[in-house]
């Protein structure tokens, strides 16, 4: 295979690929024999919902020979979404590059393997897993492992705010990035109101215009917080449990620099929509509170947790579903609105009645 069909297939070149091989498998006699597209293993983390996020994922078979040896290797492609009017969002591919690339060795938890990548394009291929424990049989002893394994990673980088903006990829929502998010965000808003086929979304419409105007109220108490290093879409869905052995947390796109609670916020939240949890969501909080008073004290009593939960849960919504919501295909949303009507917008309305005042 020519590199020149190689690229027009894939994208990435035969040599980028064998490179990439040759120093993932310390296996300097590597030879490329053929790619093979195949289906995507559905128990691969970050696999999941897709269709909504915009990701682009697919598999292949790559046979390789070694040594005179002639072996099979199943590997998944990652490529940056596309937003609506076409534009690659090499961004957030370029955020996950630079946290297995650079990140990686720094960070108290497992993370995949890079096989071969592209900071400009934005791309990773990684080695697919298998022996794993789905998301939806996680035990009360996976999620524990989970919260352990984010309160470790929010201790390491508490207050680490100058070191983490070395990282120039790292995402900065609440400040660097803050109005770029505010603004795609309002645009979501007005897509929304000419959007004839989320009607379930009309009821509510007059509260999202109210939440992305009051933006700056809602990000106040949260920019107050210490930053350390935030996933961004850290739930049992993004890491993988083998069966024997640690956690590997997968999908880092959205990794960036901000307050700790909007983990938790999104872990606890993600958890209710898509799973049936066997352990309590207010036995996460509890858990995380407990662990984190031991660690990084981040002297939350709970009128302050009330008020940062609150608005890391407004902010979360603004900053993440809303621009998700302007794009996602209406039989997605059809099919999500009942449990997201509850987990999400029930408990928006609630949020902004307590907190938002004209």
């Amino acid at each position: 295979m020519s590199d020149t069909a190689l690229t027009w297939e894939w994208p990435f070149s035969r040599s980028e690929l064998m490179a990439g091989l040759r120093r993932y498998l310390a296996a300097s006699t590597l030879r490329l024999l053929e790619i093979k597209p195949i289906p995507l293993p559905l128990t691969m983390p970050g696999t999941s919902f897709t269709e909504e996020s915009g990701t682009r994922l697919s598999a292949m078979s790559v046979g390789v020979r070694i040594d005179g040896d002639d072996y099979d290797l199943p590997l998944m492609l990652k490529q940056p979404p596309v937003s609506r009017n076409g534009r690659v969002l090499r961004a957030v591919g370029q955020r996950e590059y630079g946290v297995y690339r650079l990140l990686a060795p720094h960070l108290p938890l497992l993370v995949p393997g890079l096989v071969a990548g592209d900071e400009a394009e934005g791309w990773v291929i990684l080695e697919v897993l298998t022996g794993l424990r789905p998301a939806t049989e996680w035990t009360v002893e996976d999620y524990e492992e989970a919260l352990g394994n984010l309160v470790g990673m929010h201790d390491r980088f508490w207050g680490l705010f100058e070191v983490l903006a070395t990282y120039p990829w790292l995402a900065r929502l609440l400040e660097a990035d803050f109005r770029d998010t505010v603004m795609a965000a309002q645009d979501a808003v007005q897509s929304l109101r000419h959007d004839t086929n989320h009607p379930a979304l009309t009821l509510y419409l007059d509260l999202f215009d109210r939440l992305t105007h009051a933006a700056d109220a809602i990000a106040a108490p949260l920019r107050a917080e210490t930053a350390t290093l935030v996933h961004g879409d850290y739930w049992p869905g993004n890491i993988a449990r083998p069966i024997d052995g640690r956690q590997i947390v997968f999908d880092w796109q959205l990794a960036g620099i901000g307050p700790a609670i909007l983990d938790l916020v999104g872990l606890v939240q993600t958890t209710r929509l898509r799973l049936e949890p066997v352990m309590p969501p207010q036995a996460m909080i509890d858990l995380y509170r407990d662990q984190a008073d031991h660690l990084f004290k981040p002297e939350w009593d709970d009128t302050t947790f009330h008020v940062l939960w609150d608005h890391a849960l407004m902010w979360l919504f603004v900053a993440r579903w809303l621009p998700r919501l302007a794009t996602m295909p209406p039989n997605v949303y059809a099919h999500l609105h009942p449990r997201f009507r509850e987990v999400w917008l029930e408990t928006l309305v609630a949020a902004a009645e307590r907190r938002l005042t004209e």
